[in-house]
């Protein structure tokens, strides 16, 4: 009986202890020692990004070009008179007459007035003012005299240069002498074969040149005109403008 008894606490105590070894649904599980959970992380709070409001857009119209202005005439500027006045020009003496018995025909020129020169040099060097000018037509080859004198002596411009001078006034004399009035016997006795005698067709005088035997001078004469006895007028210039009886022909 005892033994019963006995037997039967044993089997009790052991199936009391294997209910406490299984883990059933209504066991609590005892608490074991893992690591506490990372506190979880708080995301920062997002700023809310700004509501763009609407723009209104203008509406596109289509450019339209206009159309170019015709170019204006400016207005021509008016000058700026500078403050420094303008000197006037210096007057001319015309006490004393542009050509005396002093100034002397040669092949080169007459006095201080050379062939080549334009009227304006020859002004300035003389001094003098000139009378006469060109005529309508007749611009490359003019005749001018000195506004002081004396009388008879005319200059020739051709092509904008003196290249002739005709002279008739007793005073003035070549170089060597010679001078209206002179005598044709005077002339050959002053220049000898240096001069060429053209008698005129008429009968009525002849023409003598002077022709320089130098080399830079072969275009330059001095002619005398004569009445067949004595000089009636002379001149001096380069050729062609020399050459004729007459001036500009």
């Amino acid at each position: 009986m005892r033994r019963s008894i006995a037997l039967v606490a044993i089997l009790v105590l052991f199936f009391a202890a294997c209910g406490n070894d299984d883990s059933g649904e209504d066991a609590t599980p005892e608490p074991t020692a893992t690591e506490a959970p990372a506190p979880a992380s708080t995301p920062a709070p997002v700023e809310d990004s700004p509501v763009e409001e609407p723009v209104d857009e203008e509406p596109v119209t289509e450019s339209v070009e206009e159309p170019t202005p015709a170019p204006v005439d400016e207005p021509t500027p008016i000058p700026i008179s500078t403050a420094e006045p303008i000197e006037a020009p210096e007057p001319v003496d015309l006490s004393d007459p542009a050509f005396s018995s002093s100034d002397k025909l040669t092949t080169a020129g007459l006095g201080s007035m050379f062939f080549g020169m334009t009227p304006e040099e020859a002004a300035q060097s003389l001094p003098t003012l000139w009378a006469g000018g060109p005529e309508d037509g007749t611009p490359r080859c003019y005749l001018l005299a000195p506004a002081n004198g004396p009388s008879g002596v005319v200059v020739t411009i051709f092509n904008s240069s003196i290249e002739r001078v005709d002279v008739t006034n007793p005073s003035i004399t070549t170089r060597s002498g010679a001078s209206v009035g002179s005598t044709e016997a005077q002339l050959h006795e002053l220049f000898g074969e240096r001069l060429v005698v053209t008698p005129y067709a008429d009968g009525s005088g002849n023409s003598i040149q002077f022709v320089p035997v130098d080399e830079p001078d072969v275009d330059y004469r001095v002619i005398f005109e004569t009445d067949g006895t004595s000089v009636t007028s002379m001149r001096a210039g380069r050729l062609p403008a020399v050459a004729p009886a007459e001036p500009c022909t």
